[in-house]
């Protein structure tokens, strides 16, 4: 059982590198644009009306 928490807790701090190293790469004002487009289109979809009826049923729907 150790074993196996020594491999996970491994294989997360390896990840975790990678990806700090791969985001290092990435100039901050691509990851500000890419964070505001996706966010403009995310906005743009959910209000159309399909998605936003869906979303308040959702809603509803948790809320009991």
């Amino acid at each position: 059982m150790d074993r196996q928490r020594h491999g996970a807790v491994y294989l997360l701090t390896d990840q975790k590198q990678q990806a700090l190293h791969r985001a290092r790469k990435v100039p901050l004002s691509v990851a500000l644009s890419v964070a505001f487009a996706c966010g403009y289109l995310a906005e743009r979809f959910f209000a159309t009306p399909a998605p936003a009826t869906l979303l308040r049923w959702y809603m509803t729907l948790r809320t009991f």
